[in-house]
């Protein structure tokens, strides 16, 4: 069984939906919904950026961070900014 807060968001999504005028914001939620786009394929030159950013990885040119590392330099350059 759905939960009640899930139940209460299809409904107003549905009011909404119901209620718009813009023809554009249903062409987006057709899209959205649409079974064709459920599977995306990069372009040619999407997969010559990631082939070219993987070798440069695997051969040490592209430094790599440890994700403790980058939400270090995060919160550092957050707190620069607002300093």
């Amino acid at each position: 069984m759905q939960s009640t807060n899930l139940q209460k968001d299809k409904l107003e999504l549905i009011d909404k939906i119901i209620h718009t005028e813009d023809q554009s914001t249903l062409d987006f939620l057709k899209e959205v919904f649409s079974d064709e786009h459920s599977k995306y394929e990069l372009t040619a030159e999407q997969k010559l950026i990631l082939e070219d950013a993987t070798a440069k990885y695997y051969s040490g040119e592209e430094p790599s961070f440890t994700w403790e590392e980058i939400k270090n330099n995060a919160r550092k350059s957050f707190n620069e900014k607002k300093s």
